[in-house]
């Protein structure tokens, strides 16, 4: 089944709720997961939902981290992925939507190998692994290689990126045989499943296999720059309210 396992609702800096993210997933006949930043409420909704409708759903956070490392980390059941966020995320919460004040050596390595197993995550991603400053696996590369050989996954196509940086992200993929994903990291109701991956998973919610071959598209410059002033816009939003 076809999967776009990134993007973002009103929980953190996206436009749409979470039941319009499941309108549009089913309409498309795809599934989904809601990665909010560090924030789990919106997949928490979304979860109930597609419980009670028989919707295709995986409850996701993008984690980032005090030196603006990312991580896509997902979650076979909703009460693990709530308690991480009540007990790793929460109490580090700060002014800025994309980071909390721990640093991402603390989720990699032996503790994380433990919270997958306490918390019951499935799999784990790099999002955009050539984006932008600190994102970039060329910042703290020492960090960055702790990341890539912990995650399952590489996100090859991000809808957002470059033709060029989406390039560099399949061969860093392949180079680590790692699993593929293309995803839209949606902002917009209009970006939701433009871009997925057709995803095996196991029993445990944990990936098989993964196919990307399908995918064509990558977003206007008039929907990126959409993207970035809503991003913008919520950021700013939440900053004034945390300094209140």
């Amino acid at each position: 089944m076809k999967f776009d396992l990134h993007m973002h609702t009103i929980y953190s800096d996206g436009r749409p709720t979470p039941r319009e993210v499941l309108e549009i997933a089913k309409a498309k006949e795809i599934g989904v997961s809601i990665t909010d930043h560090n924030q789990i409420k919106g997949a928490i909704i979304a979860q109930d939902i597609a419980i009670n409708e028989n919707l295709p759903f995986i409850c996701g956070m993008e984690l980032g981290t005090c030196e603006g490392k990312e991580m896509l980390v997902y979650f076979s059941d909703a009460g693990g992925a709530e308690e991480f966020y009540i007990k790793e995320v929460e109490p580090y919460l700060t002014n800025r939507i994309t980071r909390i004040s721990r640093p991402m050596w603390e989720f990699v390595g032996e503790r994380f190998a433990d919270m997958k197993k306490e918390y019951q995550i499935s799999f784990t991603t790099i999002p955009h692994p050539f984006g932008v400053l600190y994102k970039s696996v060329k910042s703290d590369v020492e960090l960055s290689k702790e990341i890539l050989n912990m995650v399952d996954a590489v996100e090859v196509i991000n809808a957002s990126m470059s033709e060029k940086a989406n390039q560099k992200a399949y061969l860093l993929a392949k180079e680590l045989s790692k699993f593929k994903m293309a995803s839209t990291d949606a902002h917009l109701k209009k970006s939701i499943g433009n871009v997925t991956t057709k995803v095996k998973f196991d029993e445990n919610g944990g990936i098989l296999n993964t196919d990307i071959s399908h995918n064509f598209h990558l977003d206007s410059l008039l929907t990126t720059s959409l993207s970035l002033l809503q991003i913008t816009q919520k950021n700013f939003t939440h900053s004034i309210l945390k300094m209140q």
